[in-house]
């Protein structure tokens, strides 16, 4: 059961001061350190920039004594937007900033150099500050910024070649090629996709370190540099297409200067090959959001039900939410109820869709139990009814669709079981299998779990800006939230074994994605994607 934690303490404020949960306000750079914020009178003005204009699809070069470098960005609200700064010279810190407060960083880019790299949705129409800087602001020498709209990568002038699903063939990075953001050559090709297609890309080289990227139609990226790893110098690509229309390959290198001959393949995805499951433009979140706190049968709670709906109503305002979802409260979140609606769910929920399941109550460990190697099982407690974690494995038996289960209930941690029993499922428990958890006193939450998982569908688990929360960005910002607020005072509870054995203990989050059943770049959802009629209508 949940107990309550007497030592008042309090969780972080929510930061966000703009609008809508698409709008980041912090640094995305790893030393954490907070962005300045442009204020409202900023905003209203014309952007003087030192760099002048400059347009998506357009590359600059500079020469930077210390200092900064700015440039113009007009852009509208949505844009996609991906933009690079290379230099050979200093350490590079790229910055952009725009209406509404806008704010987003970045010192050191994902391919482990020096460089920077931003990728972003826009959250409104107007004018954004494209800033160059060096670490510390020590650096100088020359450099070379580059934008894309990704969902329109190729330069003006170039061409796609045509290439269809079973087809090889054979191509020639050469120094007369295009250039990608970061200067090396790169060769293009088109296809036409369909959704749910099931494709594998190979790019194959004895001179090359290949790089493999494809753009899809609504301007998401997937990308792969060795295909085993760092001694394997070719690429590969598996993707089930979230979407249909046309699809761009970029087929290229790791370092600049790299010329040679190639293979690309494009073929259909064997059936016992895993493919990457991007999220299309219009996929939802199917929830089944589970609060009790005015228990009959077991001692009550403080606010667990309003966690249930608050997250129903976070993902209806992060435009994700789909009209299926239900949210079950006290009464209603019966044995039945809970089981009718995920059958229900599972049925509606679509290949580029999440299914979320989140409830907030009570929890339990019941011991001398055979269906358990450990010999205990946990549950869930319903309204009228425990819930097994053996019982909702078997409602999920069969279940295909990305999957993330959100329980915040003591012994928590013992429905990992429903993660590991699938790929593409994602879990977050607010405690080990045999530990308590603590009601979040003073907050307008019941637990504190459901309290910095709300936040992360508010926006702020976004850490990269780009309208969209990955996997792998929820999982920190899970575990950061939560340690950084325990850091002063940890949560002080009770754990007990298999025998009902009970000892002091402290509560960890616990985040479950299956090894790497969930890849850590999977987009869990996109703000904003469903359309009007394809939402949860307001309550």
């Amino acid at each position: 059961m949940k107990r309550v934690l007497h030592t008042g303490a309090a969780l972080a404020a929510v930061t966000m001061t703009a609008a809508g949960p698409t709008t980041p306000v912090f640094a995305a750079h790893g030393d954490g350190a907070p962005p300045a914020t442009v204020s409202a009178k900023q905003t209203g003005k014309p952007i003087r920039a030192s760099g002048g204009p400059i347009t998506l699809g357009e590359m600059r070069s500079g020469n930077l004594r210390r200092g900064q470098h700015d440039y113009v960005l007009e852009a509208r609200a949505g844009q996609r937007v991906q933009i690079a700064l290379t230099s050979d010279d200093f350490d590079t810190v790229l910055r952009i900033t725009g209406p509404d407060g806008f704010v987003l960083e970045n010192d050191d880019g994902p391919d482990g150099t020096l460089d920077s790299l931003i990728r972003a949705l826009l959250p409104a129409a107007g004018q954004y500050r494209v800033s160059v800087t060096s670490f510390d602001d020590t650096g100088s020498g020359e450099y070379r910024l580059a934008t894309l709209d990704p969902a329109n990568p190729l330069p003006e002038g170039t061409q796609a070649r045509g290439i269809t699903i079973g087809q090889r063939v054979s191509g020639l990075l050469a120094q007369s090629d295009a250039r990608r953001m970061a200067g090396q050559n790169v060769d293009y090709y088109r296809f036409n996709g369909q959704q749910g297609q099931r494709i594998t890309l190979d790019m194959e080289s004895a001179r090359l370190d290949t790089v493999l990227t494809v753009y899809l139609p609504d301007g998401q990226i997937e990308e792969n540099d060795d295909r085993q790893g760092p001694q394997d110098s070719n690429s590969r690509l598996s993707l089930s297409l979230p979407m249909d229309g046309t699809y761009i390959i970029a087929a290229s290198s790791y370092a600049q200067g790299e010329i040679g001959e190639y293979a690309l393949t494009l073929a259909q995805a064997a059936p016992d090959v895993r493919t990457v499951r991007p999220a299309s433009g219009t996929a939802r979140v199917f929830a089944l959001s589970v609060g009790v706190a005015h228990y009959e049968r077991i001692s009550p709670l403080n606010r667990t039900d309003e966690d249930a709906r608050r997250i129903s109503h976070a993902l209806r305002d992060a435009g994700v939410l789909a009209p299926a979802s239900v949210t079950l409260i006290n009464a209603e979140a019966t044995h039945d109820n809970f089981r009718n609606a995920l059958a229900h769910l599972a049925g509606q929920v679509g290949p580029d869709d999440t299914l979320l399941i989140f409830f907030s109550g009570h929890g339990e460990k019941v011991e001398n139990t055979s269906t358990e190697r450990d010999g205990s099982a946990e549950t869930i407690e319903l309204f009228d009814a425990p819930l097994f974690d053996h019982e909702l494995a078997r409602m999920m038996d069969g279940v295909t669709a990305r999957t993330l289960l959100v329980i915040d209930a003591c012994f928590a941690g013992g429905f990992d079981q429903v993660i590991d029993q699938a790929d593409n499922r994602m879990g977050i428990f607010s405690s080990d299998a045999d530990t308590l958890s603590l009601v979040a006193q003073g907050e307008k939450s019941g637990g504190y779990i459901s309290h910095i998982f709300r936040r992360a569908l508010e926006g702020e688990a976004d850490a990269n800006g780009d309208g969209a929360m990955e996997a792998g960005e929820l999982s920190e910002f899970m575990r950061r939230e939560f340690y950084t607020m325990v850091l002063a005072e940890p949560l002080s509870t009770e754990a007990e074994d298999f025998r009902d054995h009970q000892v002091p203990g402290f509560q960890h989050i616990i985040v479950d994605r299956g090894g790497d059943g969930m890849p850590f770049q999977q987009v869990l959802l996109n703000y904003g994607s469903a359309s009007g009629t394809a939402l949860a209508p307001r309550d």
